[in-house]
């Protein structure tokens, strides 16, 4: 009964989140939808009946089972890409189509439902008995790797899924984009993580640009961590990812004054070349050849040189559809970056302020659209109190194609501000960043895409001299929970939380042990649970480095 009625609220909640668009899903008779089992190697097939009394009994081979009435479906969704054509199951058609509603409204691009469900598959099926066989069809990509020449990259891998192993294999290539001959298997238990150090792992690191894991189930979580080796006087974490971009990408922040660096790194992940173009804030403008499967680092001094840098903060790189990427920026003492990606929203969440004698923040967005549009922020106690003022305040103008970064200090917000949203007139995205005010640690996370049911902090580092804090903000007017709970690398539990609660807007941070009962010494990573969206992410400190991950990416 507990899950149903968490089943009904995400129901409810998501249909408040969604736009009022028409259903652009396609709803297909079953030979046409074992026409694209058969040919079509990218589709990925969700059964949403009931595993035990239902899909246990017989389903698709290799389809993935998110049941919908025991609401599976609303706490896994979001492990699928949004890029790749999705068939939804059920028995007859009405779960499917509900399903397909989510997904089209939460931005999946091509969507089908079954007409008539399984009562109309006269194809092959298996049980949960029968030995699956289903190759690995899903990447991850980790879009740059740096090891060597004074760097040294971390990857790790995390399988979300509570009950089914995971297998797959890391495939590394290099600069133009050829396989080498370098691959590592992998195999994970249900909850299971695995993390590697590149020059440890693969037997000529130096040649790796970037890395695509391809697993048999699509539920996976992970990140690359960057440090300069062997000196570790800074590092930086960005989320790996299953989404390849659709769009123009936004180059939020740029920094090349006062000794600071930015690097980006790009992967064409389609067959064709491709010519991106460079738009700067400034007006100036470039391009760079990016050949089919290559990768190209460059340091956009660099790649500026002979052009005016003048106020130069942001870009656009247009025609990169398939392309992903990163950037980093350092000052040769601190170092961060973000996960290019092109999604946009009207409200961006930064959940944890901290602005005192050792720490500053940061808050950036961007407006990568063609028309200017006004900010709004408002910030909140960590109660959950509104802070902002009686008197609407006056809108902060944000040009197209330009960035808004401040450091929260130079706001003038109230003393009490603990975290804060901005809203927008215009789609925009954005990040937050974090330093000590002796200038020796930075860290950052993308604020798109923050808020949701479910999430990760994939390294737990709460032990000896590092550190590791958490911190969660409620987006809504109502109270909810949270529940935490913490796992070892086999994928067993080590500690679950009580449920916590969190006010109308209210926030919690703390180190991670302090939000559970007992011991988590043990434990490599947390997963979290909400009963209505939330906002989180985590840092993770030793008192000379820091990164910074978000809970949901």
């Amino acid at each position: 009964m507990k899950r149903f009625i968490l089943a009904f609220m995400a129901i409810m909640i998501i249909a408040g989140l969604l736009s009022d668009k028409g259903y652009t899903y396609e709803t297909i008779p079953a030979p046409d939808a074992y026409e694209m089992f058969l040919t079509d190697e990218k589709l990925i097939i969700v059964d949403v009946r009931e595993k035990v009394s239902e899909y246990c009994y017989g389903h698709i081979p290799c389809s993935l089972n998110y049941p919908w009435r025991s609401g599976v479906f609303y706490e896994e969704f979001h492990n699928l890409p949004t890029d790749a054509p999705i068939l939804l199951v059920c028995h007859s058609g009405g779960r499917s189509g509900n399903a397909a509603q989510v997904l089209d409204r939460n931005g999946y691009e091509t969507v089908y439902s079954l007409s008539g469900g399984m009562s109309a598959w006269i194809y092959e099926t298996i049980t949960c008995d029968d030995i699956e066989d289903c190759d690995p069809t899903y990447p991850l990509y980790f879009p740059h790797i740096a090891s060597g020449n004074d760097w040294e990259s971390e990857i790790s891998v995390i399988n979300t899924s509570p009950d089914t192993p995971l297998s797959g294999t890391f495939k590394a290539y290099d600069t133009d984009g050829e396989l080498l001959d370098d691959t590592q298997t992998l195999n994970l238990p249900a909850r299971g993580r695995v993390e590697l150090i590149v020059g440890e792992t693969f037997s000529d690191p130096t040649q790796i640009r970037y890395i695509i894991l391809k697993t048999n189930k699509p539920t996976t979580y992970g990140y690359t961590k960057f440090y300069d080796y062997p000196g570790l006087k800074y590092r930086a974490a960005i989320p790996a990812t299953t989404n390849i971009n659709q769009k123009d990408i936004s180059v939020s922040h740029i920094a090349l004054e006062n000794g600071w660096w930015t690097g980006l790194a790009l992967v064409n992940t389609t067959d064709e070349d491709r010519e991106l173009t460079f738009t700067f804030n400034n007006r100036e403008s470039q391009t760079l050849s990016l050949p089919a499967k290559a990768h190209k680092a460059i340091n956009l001094a660099d790649f500026l040189e002979g052009l005016s840098t003048q106020n130069l903060k942001s870009a656009i790189i247009s025609d990169a559809e398939g392309v992903i990427g990163l950037e980093m920026f350092s000052n040769g003492m601190q170092l961060s970056g973000t996960l290019f990606k092109d999604g946009t929203s009207t409200t961006l969440y930064y959940p944890h302020i901290a602005s005192d004698d050792d720490w500053w923040t940061g808050i950036a967005a961007f407006n990568p659209g063609p028309a200017a549009g006004e900010l709004v922020i408002k910030p909140y106690a960590a109660d959950g109190t509104s802070l902002s003022p009686a008197e609407p305040a006056t809108p902060i103008e944000i040009a197209a194609k330009s960035n808004f970064i401040k450091a929260v200090s130079q706001l003038e917000l109230p003393e009490s501000t603990a975290w804060l949203k901005i809203e927008a007139t215009v789609p925009i995205n954005g990040f937050e960043l974090f330093a000590t005010t002796d200038n020796k640690m930075l860290a950052g996370y993308s604020s798109v895409g923050l808020d949701g049911l479910t999430g990760i902090f994939p390294k737990n580092s709460d032990h000896d001299s590092n550190w590791t804090g958490l911190a969660f903000a409620n987006t809504t007017p109502e109270p909810i929970t949270v529940t935490l709970k913490a796992y070892r690398d086999d994928g067993t539990l080590v500690e679950s939380s009580s449920p916590i609660t969190l006010n109308g807007y209210q926030k919690k941070s703390d180190i991670a042990i302090d939000f559970f009962n007992g011991d988590i010494d043990s434990a490599t990573y947390i997963a979290y649970r909400a009963s209505a969206p939330v906002v989180a992410f985590q840092l993770n400190g030793n008192g000379t480095m820091l990164d910074a991950l978000p809970g949901r990416h």
